[in-house]
């Protein structure tokens, strides 16, 4: 089993579509974004379901293109969603006690492959979606001051319904979305963890080069 394989736990194939929709969420390769100037809870849940269902009609309006050529999945990402990514706060999150440590030029390099990471391990199921739906149930306040949580439902096909929550904050004056809770499981968390074990035996340069190999050999 590769590094990468290892940092999260495959899902059943049942789940498949749904952690690849959420997997990219986890990178803000799904942000959302919403201008803050006078921010509310319904601009963030239109944002959400808006921008979900959009992405989701993209892959299966382009399905026989992103199955064919991998390619083509990597430039829907580049057009739709990395222009609203809070790569910024992702990486704090995940690297956690360890983003202090880490200089300029490692958090860089790290934010970098990690995104790839995500990419590529959910290129496969994020390539299924098609016909899944999204239903925006709640808001609540975040951890912090800024945060938003909002709370949907994913279903379709063999899933049955997926509760799914989207950790958010205001940058710059919109909203973007930079965590995915799935049934209770904090993506960000999870990351954390295995990145902090690797960060333990080999150091923060040693996690960079492990991704970058990975994402080089296509087996992220």
């Amino acid at each position: 089993m590769s590094f990468a394989s290892s940092l999260f736990p495959r899902a059943p194939r049942t789940y498949r579509p749904v952690m690849g929709l959420v997997g990219l969420l986890l990178a803000g390769l799904l942000s959302v974004t919403v201008r803050a100037a006078e921010p509310t809870e319904a601009e963030a849940r239109q944002l959400v379901e808006s921008t979900a269902e959009a992405v989701i009609a993209e892959i299966r309006d382009n399905q026989a293109a992103v199955e064919a050529d991998p390619q083509a999945l990597l430039e829907i990402v580049d057009r739709l969603l990395l222009p609203h990514v809070d790569s910024e706060r992702m990486t704090r999150l995940v690297l956690g006690r360890y983003y202090r440590q880490a200089t300029a030029a490692q958090r860089a390099e790290f934010k970098q492959e990690f995104q790839r990471l995500l990419v590529r391990t959910y290129a496969g199921p994020l390539s299924e979606l098609g016909n899944q739906e999204i239903e925006i149930v709640d808001t609540k306040p975040g951890g912090a001051d800024d945060e938003l949580v909002v709370e949907s439902e994913v279903s379709g096909g063999d899933l049955g319904t997926v509760p799914v929550a989207y950790r958010m904050a205001p940058v710059d004056g919109e909203w973007k979305s930079y965590d995915v809770v799935v049934d209770g499981i904090s993506l960000v968390n999870n990351y954390r963890g295995s990145f902090a074990q690797k960060i333990q035996r080999d150091g923060i340069d040693g996690l960079i080069r492990t991704l970058r190999e990975q994402n080089e050999d296509g087996r992220g």
